[in-house]
C-alpha cells in the first residue's frame, strides 16, 4: 500500500471515540476506505483502558461525549503516560478553545464540520510525526548539544555561545574525547576558507573560557603539535 501520505493507511487501527452516529458512521467508512482500521467507541469509558494496551496508531477523539469532557480525557490519558497521537475533532473552533485542546495533550484539532480530506491528511501527519525516531543529542558529561536550535547547556543551564564557539564546541564532542586535528576544527568553523593558526587558538581560548564558567563542564586540553580534545573537569591538565 502507499504510504502515510492521506491516501492510505496501511491497515493501521485507529480509535474513534465519537457519540455522533453519523459521523462516526461517516469518520469509520471513510477511514476504512483509505486502508484504515477502525474501532469505534460511543462514549469515552474504555478509552484510557484501550490506548493504554497499545496497539493504535491514534486516537480520533470528540470534545463532547455523554458521559465525560474530552479535555478531561485526553488529560487522563496523558496522565497515565499514554502516547498514542489525538487528533481531536469539536464543534468548537475558537482559538482558545483549540489553545486548550493542545494544553490538555492533544496533537491536533479540527473542528466541525470538516472535510474528510482534511482529517485524513490531519492524521497521517500525527502518526508520522509520533513515528519519526527519537533523536539523542550530543553530549559529554554534564554538556548537552541542541543541534536544532544550536544551543548548548551544562547540567540544565544555557552556555551562552557564539557561532563558531557553538561549531568548535560541537566538534570535539563529536571526537569522543580523542583529540581532534586542528585541520578537523578549523573545517569545521570555517569551512574551506583559509584560516590561520593563530585564529583557531582564539577561538578555542574563547571557548575555555565559556566552560571554564561552569564547573561541571568539560576542559579543553591541548595535543601539542597535533590538535585539542575534551576531558571531564576531573581529569587534570589542559595540556597533554
Amino acid at each position: 500500500m502507499r504510504g502515510h501520505d492521506g491516501a492510505a493507511g496501511d491497515g493501521m487501527n485507529v480509535l474513534l471515540v465519537e457519540d455522533d452516529p453519523g459521523i462516526g458512521r461517516f469518520v469509520t467508512r471513510g477511514l476504512a476506505g483509505r486502508g484504515y482500521r477502525v474501532a469505534w467507541e460511543r462514549s469515552g469509558a474504555r478509552t484510557v483502558e484501550l490506548l493504554a494496551g497499545g496497539g493504535f496508531a491514534a486516537a480520533l477523539l470528540d470534545l463532547g461525549l455523554p458521559d465525560g469532557d474530552g479535555l478531561a480525557l485526553c488529560r487522563a490519558l496523558r496522565g497515565a503516560q499514554v502516547r498514542t497521537p489525538v487528533l481531536m475533532l469539536t464543534a468548537r473552533g475558537a482559538l482558545q478553545d483549540r489553545l486548550d485542546g493542545f494544553d490538555a495533550g492533544a496533537d491536533d484539532y479540527l473542528p466541525k464540520p470538516f472535510a474528510f480530506d482534511e482529517l485524513v491528511a490531519r492524521l497521517a501527519a500525527i502518526i508520522r510525526r509520533a513515528e519519526a525516531p527519537v533523536v539523542t543529542p550530543p553530549t559529554f558529561g554534564a554538556l548537552t548539544l541542541r543541534p536544532e536550535a544550536r544551543t548548548a547547556s551544562v547540567d540544565g543551564q544555557p552556555l551562552p555561545l557564539s557561532r563558531r564557539e557553538y561549531d568548535l564546541l560541537a566538534r570535539l564532542v563529536a571526537g569522543g574525547g580523542a583529540t581532534v586535528t586542528r585541520a578537523a576544527l578549523s573545517n569545521a568553523v570555517w569551512g574551506d576558507a583559509p584560516v590561520s593558526d593563530n585564529s583557531l587558538d582564539v577561538y578555542v581560548g574563547y571557548l575555555r573560557r565559556r566552560l571554564y564558567e561552569h564547573p561541571a563542564a568539560p576542559r579543553i586540553a591541548t595535543a601539542r603539535g597535533e590538535g585539542f580534545r575534551l576531558h571531564h573537569p576531573d581529569q587534570g591538565t589542559s595540556q597533554v
